[in-house]
């Protein structure tokens, strides 16, 4: 009697251990199916300092220059913080619209106690001006770090990749690509039809003139286009020219960008040097929005430049 009680008790025993054991296995089983579930959402980035990995595609963006603001934007997708340089009617300007997002300070110096209020799931950055917060950015959000500033107009449609890839907009991003390709396309046609010309771009301040190469944005879309960048023998995508030197260039179309109202080209321009430029005497030098061609930087900027200086060129539109 005593015999099969006691076995009876084994035997129970036995089987609560048999169901608690099971219900670890299905336990595990469970956290190894989230797990892959995760990781099967992960996204890894490699940007221009290393690679950052996603938990999922990123919906609160926070931009720390406007081309990624941009890029965003022509991803629609609404960044959530903008280092805006305290300059809501440029954000107005690059998005064709008002749009509603928190303003974190300058670019140069961004907010981080904004930054951090913003709550981001991912922070994009400026390898010139951010990387020296790289370290506080991540300890905010997951931070990825991309080429604006000094970048070409080739990088910054790498950016424009890259950003899709974070934000899972890689299909769109596609297809807005190959429309960029086809605009920017048709616009090479009509410079083709002009012969070859000499352009230089240069963003005038009060005391300097700094030219933007064929290694620059705005230089390389006018590259893409089919004209001739007045410098090409440089990397450096910003050089600072003399009104001497810009005579030994002499190119046929000068386009300045500035937003200085005691800029040195308006000295210049009173001078007898200048007045015998190949573009001053055949009144093809432009006043262009500096917004537009050296700040924004995105995809879209690219065509409204393109678009632009056809205009001007043309005489569809009078300078500034």
């Amino acid at each position: 009697m005593i015999l099969k009680k006691l076995t009876k008790t084994i035997l129970t025993v036995g089987a609560i251990t048999a169901i608690l054991a099971g219900c670890g296995n299905t336990s595990t089983a469970n956290q190894t199916v989230a797990t892959t579930t995760n990781n099967a959402n992960a996204i890894t980035i490699q940007d221009t300092i290393g690679t950052t990995t996603l938990p999922a595609p990123a919906q609160k963006v926070v931009a720390l220059e406007w081309s990624f603001a941009d890029d965003l934007l022509a991803l629609g997708v609404t960044p959530i913080g903008i280092a805006d340089d305290d300059k809501p009617e440029a954000m107005t300007k690059l998005a064709g619209k008002a749009f509603d997002y928190m303003p974190l300070g300058k670019r140069e110096t961004p907010d981080l106690e904004k930054i951090t209020e913003a709550s981001p799931d991912l922070i994009i950055a400026d390898s010139d001006r951010h990387t020296k917060i790289k370290e506080q950015l991540d300890q905010i959000a997951p931070t990825i770090v991309l080429n604006s500033r000094k970048g070409s107009y080739a990088e910054s449609i790498d950016d424009f990749k890259v950003i899709a890839k974070a934000v899972g907009k890689e299909k769109e991003a596609d297809a807005r690509v190959k429309q960029h390709d086809q605009i920017m396309a048709d616009l090479k046609k009509q410079v083709e039809a002009m012969g070859s010309k000499k352009v230089l771009i240069g963003v005038a301040r009060k005391d300097g003139f700094d030219v933007h190469t064929s290694d620059s944005y705005a230089g390389q879309v006018m590259t893409e286009m089919g004209f001739q960048n007045a410098i090409s023998n440089t990397d450096e995508p910003y050089v600072e020219l003399s009104l001497e030197t810009l005579t030994t260039l002499d190119p046929d179309i000068i386009f300045i960008a500035t937003d200085d109202s005691e800029a040195i080209t308006n000295k210049w321009k009173e001078t007898p040097v200048w007045k015998n430029l190949k573009a001053a005497k055949s009144n093809q030098v432009f006043m262009v929005d500096r917004d537009i061609w050296t700040r924004f930087r995105g995809i879209t900027p690219a065509e409204k430049i393109g678009q632009n200086a056809l205009d001007f060129i043309n005489g569809k539109v009078k300078s500034q």
